[in-house]
């Protein structure tokens, strides 16, 4: 009977230490998978993301020089950057390497330079800086590439993958809308010519 009575209560013991473990275990798994749903939460969507790189790149874009977003790296190491996107007149990209890029705007239209220009820049030190210059160089023959004006660097800032897009989504767009205005503006010129033509020929039949 004691044997039995002893047999009962480790068994008794036993479950209980059991539906312990399985109490603890289960919330355990309800916290981490709490704070799995608190850091998805945290973490941006990719239209949020999109949003803001259009936020960003607008703001740097509008040429506010108090932006802090226009205060960007003083200076390049040379030996890091491994190329040039040109993308218009204005608007450079280093490549760095790694999934580093950085922006340059320039203050305005740098004459020469067009998308995919080779360009010249200059180093000092082993590094390029703000205020330096890149001039866009003009193919003037075989093997004869001849630098244009200088144009000085504002900053250098740097932007991540979805930004480089957003930027050449937009240069893009800006690109497309400057070709329609002027395909617009050149219809209406002609209309305007028809109707003049149209209109001294009206009066001429009237007198």
């Amino acid at each position: 009977m004691a044997n039995t009575l002893s047999m009962m209560k480790s068994k008794d013991v036993g479950l209980l230490g059991g539906c312990k473990m399985l109490l603890l275990a289960a919330l355990l798994f309800c916290s981490v998978a709490g704070r799995a749903d608190v850091a998805e939460q945290a973490q941006p969507t990719d239209e949020e993301a999109v949003i803001v790189a259009q936020q960003r790149i607008s703001a740097i874009f509008s040429g506010d020089a108090n932006a802090p977003e226009l205060q960007g790296d003083q200076c390049l190491p040379a030996r890091r950057i491994r190329g040039v996107d040109v993308l218009d007149g204005r608007t450079l990209v280093f490549d760095m390497g790694r999934h580093r890029s950085y922006l340059v705007r320039l203050n305005r239209q740098c004459f020469g330079l067009r998308r995919n220009t080779p360009i010249s820049y200059e180093i000092h030190g082993g590094r390029l800086c703000k205020h330096d210059g890149i001039r866009a160089l003009e193919n003037w023959g075989v093997n004869r590439l001849v630098p244009g004006p200088r144009c000085a660097i504002p900053s250098f800032i740097e932007i991540n993958d979805i930004e480089r897009s957003v930027v050449q989504d937009r240069i893009a767009a800006d690109k497309a809308a400057k070709v329609a205005q002027h395909k617009a503006d050149k219809a209406a010129r002609k209309a305007a010519k028809r109707a003049a033509r149209e209109a001294r020929r009206n009066a001429k039949n009237a007198a």
